[in-house]
């Protein structure tokens, strides 16, 4: 007989510690799949609480907080309809679990843990959660409940088994699914807390499809939503596949509060391919529970959901996106109005400013022109609805001018096309825009240097270079943190993942600021993302439009130079070629390899045609070389993003010796 159950899945801009606004969120997100007509609806992994809540994951009061609003969803939830919900689950003993409950009306049917607990890159589950063992059943008074079913259980209800997988219980080999399998579940629910990294999506689909085609189940996946407590951005990718192939998905990297897709399945045509598999299966009858005298609403059925066409990733559009979302989430969650940038008329700054101007544009077309301008209000910026200006320029003149201010900072070593640069970027962005030159503040602290030590220790290029360098790009800092002070702003910092890696970058230079939006994306790849923007601009997700920043030519037509010297310079004349510093970084942070295996893995690459034993030898020695002499400035580098498949951000992801003998 055919059942056809039609399955929502959410994706939730959640905020870290905000019980109450995530569960509005969530409240809201439900009712429209009530509209719907969902019979089951998921939503995230810790969505309750946010993933982001590290240490106060250990503060059992605020724990137990979060299984009171648990049970005050079941007012929420409508009778025949069942939804799962992710929080933290303290039980006695002082274990907390990472645990998703299920949901029908005025009751807890019961709770799923997650057995693999993410440790690895960014991740450090284990901190905070106990993983719940395979095969471990109990029942537990919760919720106001007795005899709660907590565990690895299958759920039936209405004649439908659900099981779980909880985010990384999919990623591992030997994943929960073969045993949902062996007892029969016809649907999966994987609320997961995946953040966004460059290739990653297609890593998800895969493991999506995969799992409904090989356990012959409904497969349902949800992830959280933007930036939600500052060195992740989550993609928000709800996706739900049925007969191993992908049927709904919502829109990735929204800038709304939540995104829902829903799509009807035929439980009973998974069940056929699972009685055509040709695994011999022993049953298993333990660990299901049923819950009696539930039914899912009767109405009007859909149709089957058919297929739908994935469209590869575009990594440069992807990228940007999820950092103008991540400057976007930051502004309105600091309670700031906005950025101030040193815009220096290169290639980093330059990225910087677009990728601002275009998580504004997207915000506007995602939320909608009253509720932008609201969401604006409670940022600090009252501006005046221009109905004659069409979306884009509204954003441009009306919007940029109070959320953006650029200042040039030229010196005597600073040219004219980098100056140039800079006052076309910060038109074709919309931001106010200031010059100011820092020539006399370098002469008063030279000066000032020069008195203290005496004619016999003057400072001078032969034999002061680096110091010299500094203190031009010190001497930006104060000016432009005046102006983000005064103006209610976050400094952006500019440093990039590269030069930070091997600590090319000025503590208290471009490294101030508060949040330094490139700061996890490489160098090489910086480059190919400002060529990208100028020749397709940037697609408006919510609206046919495209945003062009034809002031991009004026940077992808320079070669990267610091302009801190008398003499020319380019960075990587200072350094090395950045594609292949690049490699070396990754090999290294990624691969955890050995300087002698990175040099014969460089020579065996495309980078061995282009460059001499020797050559390859020296480069990647400097490389270790800057590396581990310079983790003391990677400990005072500011918020980043987790863009890339790698990071240097010692808070998240590469842990490293502050002092330590080198490697190279």
């Amino acid at each position: 007989m055919t059942k056809i159950i039609n399955i929502g899945a959410a994706s939730v801009s959640t905020l870290a510690l905000d019980l109450e606004g995530n569960s509005q969120k969530i409240i809201g997100c439900l009712r429209e799949a009530g509209e719907k007509g969902a019979d089951i609806v998921l939503f995230p992994e810790l969505c309750l609480t946010g993933y982001g809540a590290e240490d106060q994951f250990f503060v059992t009061g605020w724990i137990k907080k979060s299984e009171e609003y648990i049970k005050k969803f079941s007012e929420h939830v409508p009778e025949g309809m069942l939804v799962s919900v992710g929080f933290p689950l303290l039980i006695s003993g002082g274990q907390v679990f990472n645990a998703a409950a299920l949901i029908a009306h005025k009751k807890v049917i019961g709770c799923a843990c997650k057995q693999f607990l993410a440790r690895n890159g960014l991740h450090y589950e284990p901190r905070w959660f106990t993983p719940w063992p395979k095969g471990r059943r109990v029942y537990l008074d919760l919720f106001g409940q007795k005899d709660v079913p907590v565990g690895d259980f299958v759920f039936e209800a209405g004649g439908v088994k659900i099981g779980f997988e909880i985010c990384e219980d999919s990623w591992v080999a030997d994943r929960p699914g073969s045993s949902l399998y062996k007892r029969g579940a016809d649907i999966i629910l994987n609320p997961s807390a995946s953040h966004f990294a460059i290739g990653k999506q297609q890593i998800r689909e895969h493991f999506i499809s995969d799992g409904s085609r090989a356990f012959g189940a409904v497969y349902a996946y949800a992830n959280l939503l933007g930036c939600e407590s500052g060195r992740s951005v989550f993609d928000g990718s709800a996706i739900i596949a049925s007969n191993g192939e992908i049927v709904a998905e919502t829109k990735r990297l929204s800038f709304r509060n939540y995104e829902l897709c829903t799509a009807c399945a035929d439980i009973s045509m998974n069940r056929v391919n699972r009685l055509m598999s040709s695994e011999g299966i022993e049953p298993e009858t333990e660990g299901i529970y049923s819950f009696s005298g539930f039914e899912f609403r009767p109405h009007d059925r859909f149709s089957i959901s058919a297929k739908i066409k994935i469209n590869p990733e575009n990594e440069y559009e992807t990228v940007t996106r999820a950092v103008a979302l991540g400057m976007w989430d930051f502004a309105r969650r600091t309670h700031t109005s906005g950025f101030a940038l040193s815009l220096s008329g290169g290639a980093d700054s330059a990225l910087c400013a677009a990728m601002a101007y275009y998580g504004v544009a997207e915000a506007a077309a995602a939320l909608g022109r009253k509720e932008f301008l609201e969401t604006l209000h409670t940022m600090g910026l009252n501006i005046e609805d221009r109905l004659d200006l069409s979306d884009l320029e509204f954003i441009r003149q009306a919007v940029m001018p109070q959320y953006l201010i650029t200042v040039y900072q030229g010196s005597e070593h600073s040219g004219e096309v980098t100056r140039n640069a800079a006052e076309m970027m910060a038109k074709s962005t919309g931001a106010h825009h200031i010059e100011w030159r820092i020539d006399s503040i370098v002469k008063g602290y030279t000066d000032l240097v020069n008195n203290a030590l005496g004619e016999k220790n003057k400072l001078s290029w032969e034999t002061d270079d680096i110091a010299l360098q500094n203190i031009q790009a010190r001497s930006r800092s104060p000016g432009i943190w005046l102006i983000a002070n005064h103006c209610n702003k976050l400094l952006i910092a500019t440093s990039n993942l590269s030069e930070a890696s091997v600590g090319y970058c000025t503590m208290d230079g471009d490294t101030s600021g508060s949040l330094s939006p490139i700061g996890g994306i490489s160098k090489s790849r910086i480059l190919r993302i400002n060529r990208w923007i100028y020749e397709n601009g940037l697609k408006i997700q919510y609206s046919d439009e495209v945003l062009r920043i034809d002031a991009m030519k004026y940077i992808i037509a320079q070669q990267p130079t610091a302009e801190l010297r008398p003499v020319e310079q380019t960075d990587e004349s200072d350094l090395m070629p950045y594609d292949l510093m690049d490699f070396i970084r990754r090999l290294t942070h990624v691969n955890h390899l050995t300087p002698q295996e990175i040099c014969e893995q460089v020579r065996n690459s495309e980078f061995g045609a282009k460059y001499s034993a020797e050559q390859i030898d020296g480069y990647v020695k400097k490389f270790f070389r800057l590396y581990t002499r310079n983790q003391w400035k990677r400990e005072r580098l500011a918020v980043s993003f987790h863009i890339e498949e790698d990071s240097c951000d010692p808070k998240s992801y590469r842990r490293f010796p502050v002092l330590c003998a080198g490697l190279a």
